[in-house]
């Protein structure tokens, strides 16, 4: 593996279909959540989309390499999911969901790292990035 991911942890095929059983958990939630009509419902939806995606990515990496990322920087996932599927559309949902979250935190204003909420057009993009991921870890996890 390249030097992207500076910290990977071992991890099975059982692991991967832990992962997947959350991941598809956290979507399910977060499809939930979102339709509720509070301000917060897309805050919430959105934070459960990231957790969904983590998982999926976590999912795929167990099953195809038995290793996922471990770094203090989920961002470091991005390299190792796309050095083991080679799939760059993965990645990059990856990469856009995981923005979002960085981009919450840095402005902490957003999301759970602050005061103001989601909008319901990042919730929604964020969903479906979420949903192509768990989507390509359920067919691959078996």
């Amino acid at each position: 593996m390249s030097g992207r991911v500076t910290r990977t942890a071992a991890c099975t095929a059982a692991d991967a279909r832990t992962r997947l059983r959350q991941a598809r958990l956290y979507l399910e939630a977060a499809e939930l959540v979102q339709v509720e009509e509070l301000a917060e419902a897309a805050t919430v939806a959105t934070g459960d989309a990231v957790l969904a995606t983590i998982a999926a990515a976590d999912a795929i990496c167990c099953f195809a390499a038995g290793v996922r990322s471990r770094g203090q920087d989920h961002r470091q996932a991005i390299g190792l999911l796309q050095e083991v599927t080679g799939d760059a559309a993965l990645a990059k949902a990856l990469r856009e969901v995981l923005d979002l979250k960085v981009q919450r935190r840095a402005l902490a204003p957003a999301g759970h790292y602050g005061l103001r909420n989601v909008s319901s057009t990042n919730c929604t993009a964020a969903l479906r990035r979420a949903r192509t991921l768990v989507d390509a870890a359920g067919t691959l996890v078996r």
